[in-house]
């Protein structure tokens, strides 16, 4: 996930909710998307056997059938993944623009272990009141366990969240590509 509260002043948090965004607002979220995905979601080896597959195609004249079939699971595969990275941009533009600052309840810190036994990080688990009758519940993965321990002795983490249900979240202090935010585990 890309730090989306440094792509806007800090200020603009501060009014209230619709806000207006800057204008490269959404491009730079676009890239900044665009930049943190994998390596490997560029270079889907069902995409490039496609694309050398259609240049087969080409060069042997093969019939309309199996150009649609071509096409058809290349749009799927393609599509797929732009949809969930449309998904994503679209709830962070709603997140900035309507989102609302609130003090999340931290209810528990949980350290993760590599595999080594060494720590390797901790979620911190959060419940963040919503309206007088909603509270989303979700955790944050943090790298450094002796932050999380001290965010968890604080009790309270300054947060933006969507007011709707399950809503997305982001810490206020610290965003950036080395958390992982998830929902309520079952």
């Amino acid at each position: 996930m890309p730090a989306v509260l440094d792509l806007i002043e800090p200020t603009v948090l501060e009014h209230q909710p619709p806000r207006r965004l800057p204008v490269f607002f959404l491009p730079n979220l676009i890239g900044e998307y665009l930049i943190e995905r994998p390596l490997r979601s560029y270079l889907d080896p069902l995409v490039l056997a496609g694309c050398i597959g259609g240049i087969v195609m080409a060069i042997l004249q093969v019939g309309p059938l199996l150009w649609i079939a071509l096409i058809s699971i290349l749009a799927i595969r393609i599509g797929g993944g732009a949809w969930r990275m449309f998904r994503d941009i679209y709830e962070d533009f709603l997140l900035m623009r309507y989102g609302v600052l609130i003090n999340a309840h931290i209810m528990g810190v949980r350290t993760c272990r590599n595999a080594h036994g060494d720590v390797a990080g901790a979620y911190v688990d959060c419940a963040i009141p919503l309206t007088r009758r909603r509270t989303s519940v979700g955790s944050v993965w943090l790298p450094d366990a002796a932050e999380a321990m001290r965010l968890g002795g604080i009790g309270r983490l300054p947060v933006i969240c969507l007011a709707r249900a399950p809503g997305a979240w982001r810490l206020r202090d610290d965003d950036g590509p080395h958390l992982r935010y998830e929902p309520a585990s079952e």
